[in-house]
C-alpha cells in the first residue's frame, strides 16, 4: 500500500510537471507565429566580438530594428537608406565604417549586405555580422 501511494504521488507530480511544460511550449510556439529568432555578431574591430544568438524580433523586422534591440545604434539617413555611424559608442575613426554581412550557409562565407540596414528585412534563422573596419574599396 505504501508503494502504491508513493507511485501515485510520484506519477501525479510528473503529470503536473509535463502539463506545465506542454502549456509553456504551446505559448512559445504561439509567440513564434509573430516573432523570429536571428543571430547577430558585433565585431568592434579591436578583437572584441560579441554574439547575440537567438535574438527574438518581430517578423518583418529590418536589420537596423533588430540591431537596436541589442545595442545603442547611431545612424544617419542618406539617399539609399540608413548609414550606421556608431554601435555602442564605437565609431567615427577616420576611414573606418560599420559594414554589415550576411552569412551564406550554402557557400559557408560572410557576404556583404546588399542594401542599407533599414532596407534589409530579416528572415528566421539569419546570421548577420556588424564589423567596424577600414574597407579596401
Amino acid at each position: 500500500m505504501i508503494i502504491s501511494m508513493y507511485l501515485g504521488v510520484y506519477y501525479y507530480n510528473e503529470s503536473v510537471k509535463y502539463q506545465r511544460l506542454y502549456r509553456e511550449a504551446i505559448e512559445r510556439l504561439n509567440h513564434l507565429r509573430t516573432h523570429m529568432l536571428i543571430h547577430i555578431l558585433i565585431n568592434y574591430g579591436n578583437g572584441t566580438k560579441i554574439w547575440y544568438n537567438e535574438t527574438e524580433v518581430p517578423i518583418g523586422s529590418s536589420l537596423l530594428n533588430a540591431t537596436e534591440t541589442i545595442a545603442k545604434v547611431d545612424y544617419q539617413f542618406f539617399k539609399y537608406g540608413a548609414f550606421v555611424t556608431a554601435i555602442n559608442g564605437k565609431g567615427g575613426d577616420p576611414g573606418y565604417y560599420w559594414m554589415w554581412y550576411l552569412w551564406n550557409s550554402t557557400s559557408g562565407e560572410w557576404e556583404m549586405g546588399p542594401v542599407a540596414a533599414d532596407a534589409y528585412i530579416l528572415h528566421h534563422g539569419d546570421a548577420v555580422s556588424w564589423v567596424y573596419e577600414k574597407p579596401s574599396w
